[in-house]
């Protein structure tokens, strides 16, 4: 306890010394734990430097103050210490000080140090490499290089010709085992090629501007001496010079049939290849039966598969051979000498005596016959007439409708022109039977729409037979005038005329309106408007009764005047009440 209070004596003598600078240098050394490593020395009054009052995490970051180079690559997370656990970790977890000046705080074992946790993990040959030979002693590890060149440059039999991307074809596993892709060259390596050693093309180590030209190395092979160009590999493959292969396609005289198989010297004799004649007539001149009549064009009719095989395409001629055109005979139509009479192609030409309509159709057999066979025909009256034939009338004969050849008799096209006999109205509903009739039948499917009439069917009508009207299929003899059927339901025996649609209507004979205001001229107001129609018209049956509108016809025996006043009864009564008058002025 005594001693513990003299080291507080102590200190408050340093802090309160007039020298307080050399107090607190003082003080540091107390304090310190021990010396600095060698490397911080300069550090060893200034605490500041590497420690912050009351805050043990600053410790880290001031030492990133002065190793930029560290901080550097934990922020860019490269190098040792942004790749490994180190990366993040305070620094005294490895890096520890105030154990002397020799202390190494470094504590670095290159035994046990794992490379794969830099830039440049090592591999190959690589690992078996001492650490001095690329770490020079005294400079420090992250300056090592890492270019090829660098510790390879004695190594570089091409002395820098090829650049210094070394890896392009040596790799770790050692230096001379080296593989270069040369198809990443304009010259890959084919055939033969691939079994050549470097130094054939490249001698002397030279890759740079080593020549392609296939006359370059096989210039000595060249039989043709030069004649047929630099162009080797038109006919030349990389399999083996002498294995020789010549595309004819791209002379424009493909080799097909029996020209592939003809030896090359039956047309370039000594070797000559430019300028040979490619007409059939150089070579097989001499086999021309027809002594030159038919012109030079022998692949007209001759094919490369054999001299004697002929084949003519005659839809080139303009008459194309179909159907049993093509198993007759050339000589059954060209008649005449070769090439002096032009054959005829007009189908009356050669089957008149087959023509069943004498020319009364034209001389256009084609249109309805084929060359499938003369009975074989295709007429499509759809198409190439303007009477489609649909339904039953695809049933129907040819000669049904048209007695005579359709080229001298045109038919008509209204149903009438045929059906006249079928027609139960007689001709009264006109010639568009179609409007009604359709072509699936006669009587199939007969639909009329009466609202497009003079007569629309609406309310109850719309429910009525036909027959009910239409007392015979002579349908425009029904009356369209409401009596014509409602006669009997007539109570009014005709005395209101024939015009019952002025109060009935076809919802039903018993639903009637008649408005007195609008449909007479005598409007029906006040005590008029609840007398039933039999007050007033007490004549309804017999004959029509003009009913009179002067108030004296139905009120004669209210006026007590005795007619008196005359029969201008309105004068002073209204239609409210006969006995309540008006206030005259007298």
């Amino acid at each position: 306890m005594r001693a513990w209070r003299a080291f507080l004596a102590l200190l408050t003598l340093l802090v309160l010394s007039p020298a307080v600078s050399e107090g607190q240098a003082l003080l540091k050394q107390l304090v310190s734990p021990g010396q600095l490593a060698r490397a911080h020395a300069g550090l060893d009054t200034k605490c500041e430097a590497c420690h912050a009052a009351f805050d043990k995490t600053a410790q880290s970051r001031l030492c990133l103050t002065c190793h930029k180079d560290v901080a550097a690559d934990e922020a860019r997370r490269q190098g040792f210490h942004g790749r490994s656990a180190a990366a993040g970790a305070p620094c005294k977890t490895c890096h520890t000080d105030h154990a002397g000046r020799g202390a190494d705080i470094v504590r670095f074992n290159p035994r046990a140090f794992n490379h794969a946790q830099t830039d440049y993990p090592l591999a190959g040959a690589h690992q078996r490499v001492q650490c001095v030979a690329c770490h020079t002693p005294g400079r420090k590890y992250r300056a090592a290089p890492t270019a090829c060149v660098a510790c390879h440059r004695k190594d570089d039999a091409h002395k820098g010709g090829l650049g210094d991307g070394c890896q392009r074809c040596h790799n770790e596993k050692g230096w001379k085992q080296a593989t270069f892709d040369h198809a990443a060259t304009r010259f890959p390596l084919t055939g033969a090629h691939g079994r050549v050693a470097c130094d054939a093309c490249h001698a002397g180590g030279r890759f740079k501007g080593a020549p392609t030209a296939c006359v370059a190395c096989h210039a000595r092979q060249d039989i043709h001496g030069g004649r047929l160009g630099t162009g080797c590999a038109d006919c030349h493959v990389t399999s083996a010079w002498s294995a020789a292969r010549f595309d004819h396609r791209k002379t424009g005289f493909a080799l097909v049939g029996a020209h592939a198989r003809t030896d090359c010297a039956a047309c370039h004799a000594g070797n000559r290849f430019a300028g040979t004649p490619q007409a059939c007539v150089a070579c097989h001149a001499s086999r021309d039966v027809h002594a030159g009549r038919f012109g030079t064009s022998c692949g007209d009719c001759h094919t490369a598969q054999a001299w004697s095989v002929t084949r003519f395409d005659h839809s080139r001629t303009g008459f194309p051979l179909t159907g049993l055109h093509s198993d007759v005979e050339c000589a059954q139509c060209h008649k005449g000498p070769d090439k002096t009479a032009k054959a005829p192609t007009a189908c009356v030409d050669c089957h008149r005596d087959k023509d069943v309509h004498k020319g009364g159709n034209g001389a256009q057999c084609e249109q309805c016959h084929s060359s499938a066979g003369w009975k074989v025909t295709s007429f499509d009256h759809n198409s190439q007439t303007s009477f489609p034939l649909e339904g039953e009338h695809t049933k129907v004969a040819c000669n049904a409708c048209h007695v005579q050849p359709a080229k001298v008799v045109k038919l008509p096209t209204t149903c009438g022109a045929c059906h006249v006999n079928d027609d139960p109205h007689k001709g009264q509903e006109g010639p568009d039977c179609g409007s009604c009739h359709n072509v699936r039948g006669w009587k199939v499917g007969v639909a009329f729409d009466h609202d497009q009439g003079a007569f629309p069917l609406i309310g109850k009508h719309a429910a009525v037979a036909c027959a009910a009207c239409h007392a015979s299929p002579r349908f425009k003899d029904a009356a369209t005038a409401c009596v014509g059927c409602h006669r009997k339901d007539d109570h009014h025996a005709g005395a209101l005329g024939t015009d019952c649609a002025t109060c009935h209507s076809p919802a039903d004979w018993r639903i009637w309106r008649f408005d007195h205001d609008t449909q007479t001229k005598f409007a029906l107001t006040g005590g008029h408007a609840d007398l039933s129609c039999e007050a007033c018209h007490t004549k309804i049956a017999g004959a029509r009764v003009r009913q009179s509108s002067e108030c004296v016809v139905c009120h004669l025996k209210d006026d007590i005047h005795r007619g008196s006043f005359g029969a201008e009864c309105q004068q002073c009564h209204n239609t409210d009440t006969f006995r309540r008058v008006n206030n005259a002025v007298h």
